[in-house]
């Protein structure tokens, strides 16, 4: 159940010293009185003036360490934070928005 996943933090961040790498980080949490599996993230950038410069969905595998994205699942009430390094799709991302899935 995407909706019971609160977003906690997030930022999308260029990496100093790498041109063209965007960090991606957050803290989420499973709202849900249940355990569920993982969630998929929707990650979209966009420019000054609001335009999507890209979008891309994020499988429990693209942010988990290796390994552990398919055996496990959120707890009910627990917080978890990512990051991880995406390929800037155009100069001048400003904005993004995150979505569960």
């Amino acid at each position: 159940e995407p909706d019971a996943f609160s977003m906690l933090s997030r930022d999308v961040i260029a990496v100093p010293g790498r041109p063209g790498v965007l960090r991606v980080q957050a803290s989420f949490r499973n709202d849900a009185h249940w355990p569920q599996p993982w969630p998929g993230l929707q990650l979209t950038l966009s420019d000054l003036n609001g335009r999507t410069l890209g979008t891309r969905r994020f499988q429990p595998r693209d942010y988990l360490p290796e390994g552990s994205a398919g055996s496990a699942r959120i707890a009910p009430g627990q917080a978890s934070q990512i990051a991880f390094d995406i390929a800037e799709p155009a100069a001048g991302v400003v904005g993004f928005d995150f979505r569960f899935e």
